[in-house]
C-alpha cells in the first residue's frame, strides 16, 4: 500500500461490525482486525469504501438517515 494513502481505521459499532463481517465474507482478500475498539483493514480508505459499497449493493442494503 502506498504510504500516502490513509489506512482504513474506524471506531467499532454494532452496525459497522455486521457490515464489515459481511464485506469480509463477500469479497476475497479483505482482512479486518479489531484493536482497542477500532477496526483496521489491509485496504486503504478508498478501497474499503468501494468494497463496502459493492457489498451493500449486492445485498440490497440501503442507508437511510432521517
Amino acid at each position: 500500500m502506498d504510504s500516502n494513502k490513509k489506512i482504513f481505521e474506524v471506531k467499532k459499532t454494532f452496525g459497522l461490525s455486521v457490515l464489515l463481517k459481511l464485506t469480509r465474507k463477500t469479497i476475497d482478500g479483505i482482512e479486518i482486525s479489531e484493536i482497542d475498539g477500532k477496526y483496521r483493514s489491509n485496504l486503504d480508505m478508498a478501497e474499503m469504501n468501494q468494497a463496502v459499497t459493492r457489498t451493500m449493493a449486492s445485498h440490497n442494503i440501503q442507508l437511510k438517515i432521517g
